[in-house]
């Protein structure tokens, strides 16, 4: 676990009105407000953070470390805003932003108009290192060569469905009683990873594709998320994002490391687990809304994708 991010989350907590009521869950206190955060330490010390509250009176607070850090913030809903060593951030609510901090104090500004719905992946600085490197080919400290030396930089973004779907799957297993520590880390992996691309976006990501193309080919990505249940055929699809099929297959390759069948395949089995996970669907009504007719071909993949049949999961969660 890396310790000094570790420390700084505590630092967070210290100063705030939360105070930890279980080992994921911290409760703010009744007389400040209603709501309450849930946090995981991952095994390779990645923090996920899930807050959720209303605050009844503007609060405040401030700590300050010499540590570095990186976190990748999402604003669900609610205006988040601090001053971070003399440094305006501003997260509205839809937006996303990718921050590095190191040596500074931070002030935090609680809103108390709006309830405040927010994400968190808070990512040791080695572990985003070694992820950068291997996008941009390169071994140059990229830490320092975004902050140039200021205590923060901030770099903001726009979450797609993909990042969406992650950042609720993992809000689940979160508040849920039974979680999975090695399937959370897998799609917080997942997540940073998907916006590592996108902002650090390495050149040439593949020879004959324009970054309009790729653009695209994330837009016929986005498609099949919201119509696995009866998703296009590969050159209606192509069409429908104003690219030939050829660079489709070639763009799938390029950014998700696998064939657009197979990316099908697999978010339709995440997303299955995610309804089995909830407890409000049959293995059937699991499989139908995935986009499966015939119930043994879905048990049959859902199978090989995690090891267990979907009835195991029904019966354990």
């Amino acid at each position: 676990m890396n310790a000094s991010l570790n420390s700084i989350y505590q630092l967070y907590f210290d100063t705030s009105p939360f105070s930890r009521i279980s080992p994921t869950t911290y409760a703010i206190a009744p007389s400040v407000g209603d709501g309450s955060i849930h946090r995981l330490s991952t095994y390779s010390g990645i923090e996920i953070v899930y807050s959720e509250y209303q605050l009844y009176s503007r609060q405040t607070n401030r700590f300050a470390t010499r540590d570095r850090m990186v976190e990748l913030q999402f604003s669900l809903s609610g205006y988040r805003s601090a001053c971070i060593s003399g440094l305006d951030f501003t997260l509205e609510s839809g937006k996303g932003a990718l921050l590095f901090m190191q040596d500074f104090d931070v002030k935090f500004d609680f809103s108390y108009e709006d309830p405040i719905r927010s994400f968190a992946l808070g990512i040791p600085v080695e572990l985003f290192e070694y992820a950068v490197s291997r996008l941009a080919q390169s071994n140059d400290g990229h830490f320092e060569r975004l902050t140039k030396g200021a205590a923060f930089r901030q770099l903001d973004f726009v979450p797609d469905k993909r990042g969406m779907m992650l950042v609720h799957q993992l809000i689940g297993e979160l508040q849920g009683t039974i979680r999975s520590p090695l399937l959370m880390e897998a799609a917080a992996y997942e997540l940073l990873n998907l916006y590592f691309m996108q902002l650090f976006d390495p050149l040439p990501v593949c020879e004959g594709l324009s970054r309009e193309d790729l653009r695209r080919v994330r837009q016929a990505a986005e498609i099949l998320e919201a119509e696995m249940k009866n998703p296009p055929s590969l050159l209606a699809l192509a069409k429908q994002v104003g690219i030939n099929d050829y660079k489709l297959k070639k763009g799938f390759k390029a950014i998700f490391h696998t064939t657009v069948f197979e990316y099908l395949r697999q978010i339709r089995m995440e997303h299955a687990m995610k309804l089995l996970r909830s407890g409000h669907c049959t293995v059937t009504e699991a499989a139908i809304e995935t986009g499966y007719s015939n119930i043994s071909a879905f048990s049959e993949q859902f199978s090989k994708a995690y090891g267990v049949k979907p009835s195991m999961v029904k019966r354990f969660y």
